[in-house]
């Protein structure tokens, strides 16, 4: 009886999630470096999306747990600073919804320019994730991979 009574208020605590403690479970999913793996882009109004992996290939960006981050753009031969930050949105219509969105700001010291990417996290476990980012002419849609 003793172990039900201890049970149950460890089921509670797991069942109603702070919106930190999902957040350090994210962000520990996030620390790491992962490459593109596929990428596409929905200009708005289209029907279809383009499939730009190429644009994406071999690119990886490294997050650290201190909030820095590192574009690697094989294509250019060159590795971009950064910020990266990831934040949730929580829906109460009778579900504890989340949706999580990871802003990354990047300094590309080749063309002296900043570059950003304000993506909604549709996916984001250990291994894979799935960022989806509007713009003000259509959507990119990123698929990365853990590297080990």
């Amino acid at each position: 009886m003793k172990k039900l009574l201890l049970l149950f208020p460890t089921l509670l605590l797991l069942v109603s999630c702070s919106n930190e403690f999902l957040l350090d479970r994210k962000e520990d999913r996030l620390i790491g470096a992962w490459e593109f793996e596929r990428a596409w882009f929905k200009e708005d109004g289209d029907l279809f999306r383009d499939n730009i992996s190429g644009d994406f290939e071999r690119d990886v960006i490294e997050f650290f747990p201190n909030g820095s981050a590192l574009y690697d753009d094989y294509s250019l031969g060159a590795v971009f600073d950064g910020e990266w930050i990831l934040y949730l949105d929580r829906f109460d219509d009778g579900e504890a919804d989340a949706e999580f969105f990871l802003d990354m700001f990047f300094f590309d010291y080749v063309n002296n320019q900043e570059f950003s990417y304000f993506t909604n996290a549709i996916t984001l476990t250990r291994n894979r994730m799935t960022l989806i980012a509007d713009t003000r002419s259509g959507s990119y849609r990123f698929k990365l991979r853990r590297l080990n």
